[in-house]
Parts: structure tokens; sequence; C-alpha cells
């Protein structure tokens, strides 16, 4: 097995899919080693998109709509983290500016 990974071109990519169709994952596993899971994956895509979603980056709308939540999720759980640390600090220098006064 090689250490790196092949690339293969949007025109490698249909072919391959086109034999599947007709030969079955396994056998175009074999034929072009290419796993049976990574054939499967170009399938759907091509399946969905067409020869297009084969392309590297390509997403679909619902994809690239989940990214971006996924991006603004994490943003908004950065913000909420930052605030409660300042709650905390600001809580634990109260707790010491009242029991100095004590």
């Amino acid at each position: 097995m090689s250490k790196h990974r092949k690339s293969w071109s949007v025109e490698e990519k249909e072919r391959i899919v086109l034999f599947s169709q007709e030969n079955g994952n396994a056998a175009a596993s074999r034929e072009f080693e290419v796993s049976v899971i990574t054939i499967s994956n170009w399938k759907k895509k091509f399946e969905e998109r067409g020869s297009g979603g084969l392309e590297p980056g390509s997403m679909s709308e619902v994809e690239r709509e989940l990214r971006a939540l996924r991006r603004e999720n994490r943003e908004l759980k950065n913000l909420v983290a930052d605030k409660e640390l300042a709650l905390q600090i600001k809580d634990s220098l109260l707790k010491k500016v009242h029991s100095v006064k004590k």
C-alpha cells in the first residue's frame, strides 16, 4: 500500500462510477484499486448532482448550510464561554472584596 493518496480527476471518478453501476462496487474497487466506501460516496454525489458533484470541494446547498451553521454554532459557544469566564472572574473578585471588608 502506498504512503500517498491518489488524486482522481473528475473524468476518472465518473468512469469508475459508471463502471460500478454496471459491474458493482466490489468489481470496481478491485479494478481501479479504490475502496468500496469511496465509490459509494462518489456514486451518491454523482446521482445527486451529476459529474459536477465529483469535483473537489463541491457541496450541495444543504452541506453548505450545515457547514455555515456549525461554524456559527462554534462561534456562539466560544462567545458564551468567554462571557461565562468573565462572570466567574467578577464573582471571584466580588467575593474577595466582600471578605476583605468583613
